[in-house]
This record gives structure tokens, C-alpha cells and sequence, in this order.
């Protein structure tokens, strides 16, 4: 099938100012294997968003980007970008990168020449400096004459990253390309990731299974259930403990253990290696120098969060009156109950013992002190002011 050049050319536009403007939109879109049925499925993408699939194993979340990219023709339905349907567009004409959990790389090729295999001969000249910024940002200027075989993990799944990028899809679909890769690599490569994601304005679809890559990467979430997109929200609105006490979760913690509470704000004031930063009204401090104005989103262990029904001086710098929206029991062999907190714009989350919570007397719509101190969070997001 010959795809006209201008049809390829309208999947992207620009507005007057230089920036893109891109849609990706999925209309009923349905796909029926033997057993298993993904769909009807709705979902409407803009811009430079970073969206983060969730959903348990066997739901349907790698069938829906094999959709996407053109691997699989859906059954019913179509998709467009921009308001061009590619339903039926070959896979080489959509400008979709796609990221496996393994990934696939020429073993008979050098770092340098993996990451431009994408590339036409011809044009590489052209794309020096895109190259160029692609290997720096992802820290492979060292690497660039390495045999692929003797690189790490990490190191590996970077060059993938990196070659999908420099062929300058403008979305990128990521089926849980960091799952194999140890913690600390994981970390470092999700801000690298999401970074760059924004700063060469991709919209990306990201599938996992880890709670904390939701956090890091996203901004916004789509759980996938059964086949069936159950919900789709922003980030913030997905983590945000409802303050109708009949409802008993967040988002968020119906599919994850909630093993993390997340705080993102704008970064105030910095000195001596405290960052103080604000979630709506409310201030938090930080180990760290952050940019003012920048934002960060860091994540605490219910567990580093201490409740006090009265307030305290202590040595943590972190104090916030908050309201206890709901106490379930994380673990009922060993009576640890997670207490489920609101305040305004900030929803959290405090795993004390069920003995704790007697001698407290904490009980559904009491207000308590959540206390924490600046070594309790962990950074996993960091941007700077646009």
C-alpha cells in the first residue's frame, strides 16, 4: 500500500509558534483471539503526553500497542493521528518507535552503529547532531565503539531507547523496556527517560507492572482490565484519595499495594542542601538543591510516616494536619492497618500497627499530625521550569 507524502506529512503538524501538536485517538477498536477479547476500547491521546498502562497480566496491554504500531489489525475500529486514519497504514509509514522488554540488537554492530541502523545512509549527515544529543542525554558518548556484547543491561536497553529515538518517531510505545534492568538502573534511567521523552516532544505509551515506574514516568494513567480500559486520568486525579469516605481506595492502590505515597510540587527555595517544594498550600522539605521553580515528585513509605492525634516537636521537619479518610488492613496476620489520609490537594498514607491505632484512638474522620522527616522521601522526578 503506497502512502501519498502528504498524508504522512498531516500525521504531524505544527502550530505557528514551531511546536507540535499531535493526537493519537483509538474508536472502538476491538481484537478477539480464541479465549481472550481486548475492547471496545476509547482512547483519545494530545500532545506531549507520557501515558502509563497498568493492568494485571493476560489484560490486553501489549495486544493494544501491537495495535497501535500496526503488529496486529484490530477487528473492528480504527485509530487516528491527527485525524488521519492509519489503521491500515504499513507499520514503516506511522512514526511510532516501539520498545520490547529484551531488546533487540545487531550483535555484529558497534554501539554507534546500532543506534543509527535506522537511519538512511544518506541522511545520517544530517542527523549528526541529533545523534549526537541522543547519545549524550543517554550518557553512551563513551560506549559508542563498544561491541554490543559486552555491555550491560542497562547500557543495552539505553542503545535500544536511543536508535528508536533518532529515527524521530513522534510516539513511542514502551512495553516495560526497564523490567529486567536492577533498581539503581531502573531509577536513573526513568528520569533519563521521561526527560527526554519531553524534551523531544514524544508522546509515549508505557506499559509495566511496577508502581513506581506510574510515579515516575507518568502523566497520566489508564488501567486495563479484562480487555477493558476501567479508568483514564490524569496522574494526579488517579492518586488522589477521594474525601467521600464510602469509597475505600484510590485509584491507584485498587491495582498496586500502594507500597509508595507520591508528592509532586514546585520547588520554592533551596539552601544548604534542604529543598523545600509545594503541593497546593502545603510545604515539604528534602535532602537535596533543586532549581526554584522546577518540579519534583518524590516518593514516601507509608511506613516512614508516623501519625500523632496531637501535634509534636520533633526532629522531623515535616508536619501536616490531615484527616483520616479510611483504615483498611494491609496485612491481617500481623494487624499493620494503612490509614489513608486527605488534606486539600494532598492525599496519604501511614502503615501502623492495629495496637498503634487503638492506643491513639484513630478512627474514620479524625484529624491527625502526618510526620516525616526530609531523608523519608526519595526524588524520582525532576523538571525544570518551562
Amino acid at each position: 500500500m503506497v502512502i501519498p507524502e502528504k498524508i504522512i506529512e498531516s500525521l504531524v503538524l505544527e502550530n505557528h509558534e514551531g511546536a507540535i501538536q499531535l493526537t493519537i485517538e483509538i474508536i472502538n477498536v476491538i481484537k478477539s483471539f480464541l479465549k481472550f477479547t481486548l475492547g471496545p476500547i476509547d482512547l483519545k491521546l494530545q500532545d506531549n503526553t507520557i501515558m502509563v498502562l497498568i493492568g494485571p497480566t493476560g489484560s490486553g496491554k501489549s495486544t493494544l500497542l501491537n495495535l497501535i504500531v500496526g503488529l496486529t489489525k484490530p477487528d473492528k475500529g480504527s485509530i487516528y493521528i491527527n485525524d488521519v486514519d492509519i489503521t491500515n497504514i504499513p507499520i514503516e509509514s506511522r512514526r511510532i518507535g516501539y520498545s520490547f522488554q529484551n531488546p533487540s540488537l545487531f550483535p555484529h554492530l558497534n554501539v554507534y552503529e546500532n543506534i543509527v541502523f535506522g537511519i538512511r545512509k544518506r541522511d545520517r549527515d544530517n542527523d549528526k547532531l541529533k545523534v549526537k544529543k541522543l547519545v549524550e542525554s543517554f550518557g553512551l558518548s563513551h560506549l559508542l565503539d563498544r561491541n554490543i556484547l559486552g555491555l550491560s543491561g542497562g547500557e543495552m536497553q539505553k542503545v535500544s531507547l536511543a536508535r528508536m529515538l533518532v529515527t524521530k518517531p513522534k510516539i513511542m510505545l514502551m512495553d516495560e523496556p526497564l523490567v529486567h534492568l536492577d533498581i539503581k538502573t531502573r531509577v536513573q534511567l526513568r528520569k533519563d527517560l521521561r526527560r527526554i521523552l519531553k524534551e523531544e516532544g514524544v508522546l509515549g505509551i508505557y506499559v509495566t507492572h511496577f508502581e513506581d515506574d506510574v510515579y515516575a514516568l507518568a502523566d497520566s494513567v489508564s488501567v486495563l482490565k479484562e480487555g477493558i480500559i476501567k479508568k483514564s486520568d490524569t496522574l494526579k486525579t488517579m492518586l488522589t484519595y477521594p474525601n467521600d469516605q464510602s469509597v475505600s481506595t484510590s485509584s491507584i492502590s485498587e491495582f498496586f499495594q500502594k507500597d509508595y505515597n507520591y508528592l509532586e510540587g514546585c520547588v520554592t527555595e533551596s539552601t544548604n542542601g534542604i529543598t523545600t517544594f509545594k503541593v497546593g498550600e502545603h510545604k515539604f522539605e528534602i535532602l537535596g538543591d533543586y532549581p526554584i521553580s522546577s518540579t519534583v515528585g518524590v516518593l514516601i513509605k507509608p511506613e516512614d510516616i508516623i501519625l500523632a492525634v496531637d501535634f509534636v516537636r520533633t526532629s522531623a521537619r515535616n508536619i501536616i494536619k490531615t484527616k483520616v479518610a479510611a483504615i483498611d488492613d494491609a496485612n491481617i496476620k500481623t494487624g499493620i492497618l494503612n490509614i489513608h489520609l486527605v488534606i486539600n490537594n494532598v492525599s496519604l498514607m501511614s502503615r501502623i500497627t492495629r495496637e498503634s491505632k487503638e492506643h491513639l484512638k484513630i478512627v474514620n474522620g479524625a484529624s491527625v499530625y502526618a510526620i516525616f522527616k526530609v531523608t523519608a522521601p526519595h526524588i524520582v522526578r525532576e523538571e525544570k521550569s518551562k
